[in-house]
C-alpha cells in the first residue's frame, strides 16, 4: 500500500509540475487523491502568485508557510468522513537548485469512511489573493476552482 501511496503522489507531483510549466507562470495548483482509506492533498504554491517583489513575496511565503502547518487553512473535508492527518509537509522553496521560489505542501490522511469523501472544501482563498486555483484529481483529472464555488469534487 505505501508503495502504492508513493507512486500517486509522484504521479501528482509530476502532472501538477507539467501542468503549471504548461500554462500560465505562477498558477497555484492543489493535487488529490483517495486510495482505499488514504487521502493525498498537495498544494504548488509559486512565490510569484502572491507578491509582485521578491522582498515581498519572501515575506508572503513565510506567512503562509505558517498558516499551511493546520491543514484546515488549506481544506476542509467532510466530518463523516473520519479523517485523521498521518503525514504533512510544508517546505519552502527558495529557488535554489533548480526549483522555483514558492511553497509545496502536502498532507496524507487515514479515513474511517473514505467513501463519505465526494468533494473537498478548498479554502486556500482565504489566504491567498487569487480567483481560482488549478485543480488535478486522480482519478478523474484536470479542473480550475474558482473562490465563488471553493469545492473539489472527487
Amino acid at each position: 500500500m505505501k508503495r502504492l501511496i508513493i507512486s500517486v503522489i509522484a504521479l501528482l507531483l509530476c502532472c501538477s509540475i507539467g501542468w503549471a510549466q504548461s500554462g500560465a507562470p505562477g498558477r497555484i495548483t492543489v493535487s488529490a487523491a483517495r486510495i482505499g482509506p488514504n487521502l493525498l492533498l498537495t498544494a504548488e504554491i509559486p512565490a510569484v502568485a502572491v507578491a509582485d517583489t521578491t522582498s515581498a513575496a519572501n515575506t508572503r511565503l513565510q506567512t503562509l508557510a505558517v498558516a499551511l502547518r493546520d491543514v484546515t487553512r488549506a481544506f476542509v473535508l467532510p466530518e463523516a468522513a473520519g479523517c485523521e492527518v498521518s503525514e504533512a509537509d510544508v517546505i519552502r522553496n527558495f529557488g535554489d537548485s533548480g526549483s522555483r521560489p514558492g511553497i509545496s505542501a502536502g498532507w496524507e490522511f487515514i479515513c474511517a469512511s473514505p467513501d463519505e469523501i465526494q468533494a473537498i472544501g478548498v479554502t486556500l482563498f482565504s489566504l491567498l489573493g487569487v480567483e481560482s486555483v488549478d485543480a488535478l484529481t486522480f482519478p478523474g483529472g484536470q479542473r480550475v476552482i474558482f473562490a465563488n464555488n471553493p469545492v473539489l469534487p472527487l
